[in-house]
């Protein structure tokens, strides 16, 4: 190959986390060039600058041509982070649908019925200013895929697969499936 096409080509580096707490760097296509770093984002620049020494050329000619694949960690400490962010994505769709739902019931109490923003503030638990604020950003600040529990539903549950790592997309579904029911029944208990 040449130096032309070696520094065209796309790069992928690997980094892995050794028991010393060290990330150890490497590029994919040339073994040879590796490194380590006892942060990640120093691994990362010093494989820049292996593989840039590797083929003779500036750092930044080849710093764009590295494609990052995910870090290895150790599976216990893998699976934790794993949890750790599909609960925060499943927090974060449970919050967004919560406040288009809060909106949704803040227009429809006081345009609908026409009660006045006290009596909604009441009805609702919050106060009467955050019923104006929902009011005045009016419908559409977050369009719900379904309605109601429906869409509480969808919402978490597409979110969960789009978030969980490996395993069938058979099994991903029915799991997802199943903590968004969990909400959704959650959600329709509480307007009860």
């Amino acid at each position: 190959m040449t130096k032309t096409q070696l520094m065209t080509t796309r790069y992928h580096a690997t980094f892995e986390l050794d028991e010393s707490g060290v990330w150890i760097a490497q590029i994919e296509e040339i073994p040879q060039v590796h490194t380590f770093g006892r942060t990640l984002g120093k691994a990362r620049e010093y494989l820049v600058d292996a593989l840039a020494l590797w083929l003779d050329v500036s750092c930044d000619k080849v710093k764009d041509s590295i494609d990052i694949r995910p870090v290895v960690l150790p599976v216990k400490v893998q699976s934790t982070v794993d949890e750790a962010n599909a609960a925060r994505v499943i927090a974060e769709a449970t919050t967004a649908t919560a406040g288009a739902l809060m909106s949704d019931a803040a227009l429809a109490l006081t345009k609908d019925v026409r009660l006045s923003v006290r009596d909604a503030a009441e009805l609702l638990g919050i106060s009467h200013q955050r019923v104006q604020q929902l009011v005045s950003e009016g419908r559409g600040s977050l369009a719900l895929t379904g309605s109601g529990a429906q869409g509480v539903a969808e919402d978490i549950a597409r979110s969960l697969k789009e978030f969980l790592p490996g395993g069938s997309k058979e099994d991903l579904g029915a799991i997802a499936a199943v903590v968004a029911l969990g909400v959704a029944i959650a959600w329709t208990q509480s307007r009860e």
